[in-house]
């Protein structure tokens, strides 16, 4: 009796110190990371290259063997902020897709070759920015201080990647960007030291949005221009490149407007355009806004000769949300699957096999900046911030999926935007001519439908 008493006893006494324990921890966890591990072993190869060449960011030679087996060391965590939730959900998910394929197919290839002589795959762990740049700065400093991880993947809005840029610095982690405004007033000019950027100067932008314009030809390239954006510095230093850009052109700016981003009513600034007699507007504004703006030009029967928006008008979402009303519109885009680049053609069929046949304008720049950072690593030789680094400063990336990449020494790599315009829920180049499939077509009005 003793013991079954004793036994029964130990038995509570065990339960109730690991129920405490469980307790503890559930009370003191902190909001997890998103992980995208690297699988144990090599996914199936049927999206990625059949062949492993070096320019798209694979080992520029063979996985070492011990024994006829490939050495594996340990897996090499790479952060990753990006807007899995807010009014830039939309855009960062698109970047999000393009990050973890290129993690898939560098796995799929043995992953990457140190120093040590041995293969290492890459896995992904993603902090939310939550669409806010203090929320970025707050990811990035749970990156670096709760996870451990020093080399990090970039949101894809400026002030974002600005603010976790400055907590970069603080910490000396090496934060790689893609999509930021290259210019002397956004990363250009901040004097980073940790971190570099491959992307457009805000200043040059609008080349897209005029190149575009003037393909309608005689008589009707629009000269009177709205121009409207975020009240926020990308917003801002975005509308001072396109107006400056439109008065060298010699056209009209007849309404300059600003908005603070989130806002559900634009009928106001709506009927400022009707009045001023706009011919063309031209907007920078996130992929809900967007839906929103475009909705209510209908409702108030508003139809410019010609329509251009940034940032918020080439996710596949915006043409869901608004169906055929996006007909017409035209957009900015950062690449396209036409580019004669090794695996352009490929990623953007990946992309296509896994969102039911939509395409995506954008996920080349994010993939490029990943097989950059990859081929970055290799050359180092360890997986160290300050040696990755210095493969970029400076550094000439060829054959990826945006060409031949060369970075200048502040890390900052230009790459030219295209000019695409929806039609039958395609994305269809137009400018520069080189890469165009045809001319722009003028925006049919509403009531014309």
């Amino acid at each position: 009796m003793k013991n079954r008493r004793a036994l029964f006893l130990s038995v509570v006494l065990l339960t109730l110190a690991l129920m405490a324990v469980l307790f503890a921890t559930a009370c003191g966890e902190e909001e997890p990371a998103t992980t995208t591990a690297a699988p144990t072993t090599a996914p199936p190869t049927t999206a990625a290259p059949t062949t492993a060449p070096p320019t798209t960011g694979a080992p520029t030679t063979a996985p070492p063997t011990t024994g006829g087996a490939v050495e594996y060391g340990e897996d090499l965590v790479i952060g990753a902020i990006n807007s899995i939730t807010g009014v830039n959900a939309l855009t960062g998910g698109e970047q999000k897709w393009a990050q973890e394929k290129a993690v898939e197919d560098i796995n799929a290839k043995g992953g990457i070759k140190l120093a040590d002589g041995k293969m290492h795959k890459v896995a992904l762990k993603f902090a939310d920015d939550k669409s806010s740049d203090t929320e970025a700065a707050a990811a990035m400093e749970k990156l670096i201080k709760s996870e451990g991880i020093k080399i990090i993947l970039s949101s894809n809005t400026t002030p974002y990647n600005q603010a976790a840029a400055t907590v970069a610095e603080q910490y000396q982690a090496y934060f790689h960007i893609c999509t930021s405004w290259t210019d002397e007033g956004f990363i250009g000019g901040m004097g980073l030291k940790w971190s570099t950027d491959i992307f457009e100067s805000a200043a040059d932008s609008g080349l897209v949005a005029m190149g575009a314009a003037k393909q309608l030809g005689e008589g009707n390239i629009p000269t009177k221009w709205a121009v409207m954006y975020e009240n926020n510095p990308d917003g801002i230093g975005w509308g001072d490149g396109q107006k400056a850009l439109i008065t060298k052109e010699g056209w009209e700016i007849v309404s300059d407007e600003k908005f603070v981003e989130g806002n559900k009513d634009f009928s106001s600034m709506i009927l400022k355009y009707k009045e001023a007699g706009a011919e063309a507007v031209d907007v920078l504004i996130s992929p809900a806004d967007g839906i929103t703006f475009v909705r209510q030009m209908k409702e108030q029967n508003w139809s410019p000769k010609y329509m251009f928006g940034f940032k918020g008008f080439w996710p596949v979402e915006f043409y869901k949300g608004l169906g055929a009303d996006a007909d017409y519109i035209g957009h900015d885009s950062f690449w396209t699957e036409t580019y004669p680049y090794p695996y352009a053609k490929e990623l953007g069929q990946a992309f296509r096999d896994t969102h039911n046949g939509d395409a995506s304008v954008t996920i080349g720049l994010p993939y490029a900046a990943a097989q950059i950072l990859f081929m970055a690593i290799e050359r180092a030789g360890v997986f160290e911030p300050g040696p990755v680094r210095d493969q970029v400063f400076n550094g000439s990336f060829p054959g990826t999926v945006m060409g031949d990449v060369k970075y200048n020494e502040k890390g900052i790599a230009d790459i030219p935007f295209l000019s695409q315009q929806w039609l039958n829920g395609e994305h269809r180049l137009v400018w520069p001519e080189e890469f165009a499939v045809g001319p722009t077509l003028p925006f049919v009005p509403w009531d014309q439908r």
